[in-house]
Formats: structure tokens, C-alpha cells, sequence
């Protein structure tokens, strides 16, 4: 595999999407969810559950051809591109190991 765009914790943009509603979506990595199917790519891609940051904008998936709107959804790490780091945010020196709490829908 590889080296992935984004680490858990990371704030990242999303560069690509199918959905075209989502492109340029500032969202916080939350968790690691593995090699998911998406959309027309030949195999399986790494995957993270993103949330979004801004209060008035959703994250859109579509799901058997209806459009669902979410705060919390998986986004490939291909579509992400990080902006800061969770070492950046938290103020620490680089090399520390960092464990965020897993989120429990």
C-alpha cells in the first residue's frame, strides 16, 4: 500500500469526490475504517470515517440512487488532502504517539 495522505486527527480538504457537492469540504479524520469499494475504482481504497467541520455544510453520499446528507461518512484517503496535523493541533513535539478516542455512532 502506498503512504496515505492522512493520519487519525488530521484536518484535510477533500480534492476529489463523486459527489460533486463534497469537493473543497473541510473535514477532521476520525477514524480508520480499512479498504472499502468506492464508486468506479478498479480495487479497494484505503478509507477513513471523516466528520465535518463547518456547522452548515453536509457531507453527501448517494446510496441505491437516493442522496443521503451526513455529518459523520467514510471518504476515501485518495479524496483527502491533509491541512494540519493532530501533532500540529495539540502543540507537541513531532515523533510523540497520539491515541484519539474512537467515535461510537
Amino acid at each position: 500500500m502506498d503512504k496515505l495522505n492522512c493520519r487519525l486527527g488530521d484536518i484535510a480538504i477533500t480534492v476529489r469526490c463523486n459527489c460533486p457537492e463534497n469537493l473543497g469540504n473541510i473535514v477532521r479524520i476520525v477514524v480508520y475504517v480499512g479498504l472499502q469499494e468506492w464508486g468506479l475504482e478498479d480495487e479497494p481504497l484505503p478509507t477513513w470515517q471523516v466528520e465535518i467541520l463547518s456547522e452548515n455544510k453536509w457531507l453527501l453520499y448517494e446510496f441505491d440512487g437516493y442522496l443521503e446528507a451526513l455529518k459523520l461518512g467514510p471518504t476515501p484517503d485518495k479524496y483527502l488532502r491533509r491541512i494540519s496535523s493532530s501533532i500540529d493541533l495539540q502543540n507537541t513535539e513531532v515523533g510523540e504517539q497520539h491515541e484519539l478516542p474512537l467515535f461510537v455512532n
